[in-house]
């Protein structure tokens, strides 16, 4: 008979915080979202408080311009990251019916560099199918913040990067057109 010891894995105070920012963002989320003293307007605030409290939308939406940041001038960079915040809640305020009875568990965190830190999570669905998700959070300002969320192994950043990138390249290099379609979504 042959007992293995398995190492008690310690992790640091920062990563404990990034666990805990994640889980509670996670739970408010949940909780919102299965509310049924809320209305539909309700929850889009809702939502839109939880987008700003942790997430770095503006640095979300400069990772998914991509090469195209560097190129674009200030104002319509300012203009584009407005646009892109109303893009992720008017999207997200389609689909909120959807959810309601989902659990949420956060599973482990890692060291991310010098990017920060990933938390790993699992969204169970009232039908039973579980997610995979993983929340990119670093310290910004002082302030835990995500910046990238990547769901059964595809990063959200990335997709709208490429799908921003056929926009633009479809319409001559102009950013304006990704603009309104954002502006318009």
């Amino acid at each position: 008979l042959v007992f293995f010891l398995v190492p008690n894995v310690s992790i640091s105070s920062e990563q404990e915080d990034a666990l805990n920012f994640v889980q509670t963002l996670g739970n408010k989320a949940i909780e919102m979202l299965a509310s049924d003293s809320l209305t539909e307007d309700q929850k889009i605030i809702e939502f839109e408080k939880l987008l700003d409290k942790g997430f770095e939308v503006s640095l979300i939406a400069r990772y998914a311009l991509g090469k195209h940041w560097r190129k674009t001038p200030k104002d319509k960079r300012e203009r584009y990251v407005l646009a892109f915040r109303k893009f992720i809640v008017d999207s997200y305020a389609a689909r909120l019916g959807q959810f309601g009875g989902e659990k949420f568990y956060t599973k482990n965190v890692r060291d991310d560099g010098k990017r920060g830190f990933i938390v790993n999570s699992l969204i169970e669905t009232p039908s039973g199918s579980k997610v995979k998700v993983d929340w990119r959070v670093k310290k910004i300002n002082d302030s835990l913040r995500i910046y990238d969320v990547v769901i059964e192994g595809i990063s959200m950043v990335i997709t709208q990067r490429d799908e921003f990138s056929s926009i633009i390249q479809r319409s001559g290099g102009n950013i304006d057109t990704l603009i309104q379609k954002l502006e318009n979504f």
